[in-house]
């Protein structure tokens, strides 16, 4: 069962998403290219403005984790495989400008 919050937090989502497809090239773009496209812009935002974006990323997660009960075991599993696999998350090469900047998630 969904979380209360969670069709409006997708719906939101989904309503940035139809913005970078509606943009000059968009229509060329999959979903996944359009995320890709808007996480790559807040990690420019993020560096402009001076904010962490890794420190964004992980408040958000554990936000997510606290409400969607269920996904906090699977995400504790993909964490432990991921650094098992020595990876990072993505876009912690784009957010390395801000290490040792002032900021806020």
């Amino acid at each position: 069962m969904a979380a209360a919050g969670s069709d409006e937090r997708v719906a939101r989502a989904e309503e940035a998403l139809r913005a970078y497809g509606l943009s000059d090239g968009g229509w060329r773009r999959s979903p996944s290219g359009n995320l890709r496209e808007l996480l790559t812009d807040l990690l420019q935002w993020c560096d402009a403005t001076q904010h962490g974006f890794e420190r964004a990323l992980a408040a958000a997660r554990a936000q997510h984790q606290a409400e969607s009960p269920g996904v906090a075991a699977a995400a504790g599993a993909a964490g432990r495989a991921e650094g098992a696999a020595g990876t990072g998350s993505a876009g912690s090469a784009g957010s390395a400008g801000n290490a040792g900047r002032a900021g806020s998630a």
